[in-house]
């Protein structure tokens, strides 16, 4: 049996998907702050930094979306969705094309 990276894979209610680290990581810095845990079933409901409630529920690994993927670098795992262009994926992802006839939104 191959032990995963991670412990447990949260869902969001903002259908975001986050791993343990991640959440203990938000938690750590402030980013987050926990307000309640309910043990059954297991529903963690935080404080992002907008102030906004934010629903965290234990998910299967294998109910992950298909287009999200699961990077581990120097044992922190976290859930990466290829398309955002983050910093590690941002090469492989098309640049969109600029119409230079519309305006930045300070020049509407």
């Amino acid at each position: 049996m191959v032990a995963l990276p991670f412990e447990t894979l949260f869902e969001g209610s903002n259908n975001r998907y986050y791993t343990d680290w991640q959440v203990r990581r938000r938690l750590r810095t402030g980013a987050w702050a926990l307000c309640m845990r309910q043990r059954a079933p297991d529903r963690w409901l935080v404080e992002t930094e907008a102030e906004a409630l934010l629903s965290l529920s234990p998910i299967e690994p294998a109910e992950l979306p298909t287009r999200l993927e699961i990077r581990v670098a120097d044992d922190r795992a976290r859930v990466v969705d290829p398309r955002e262009g983050s910093p590690a994926t941002r090469s492989c992802l098309p640049r969109p094309a600029i119409d230079r006839n519309e305006t930045a939104p300070a020049e509407r």
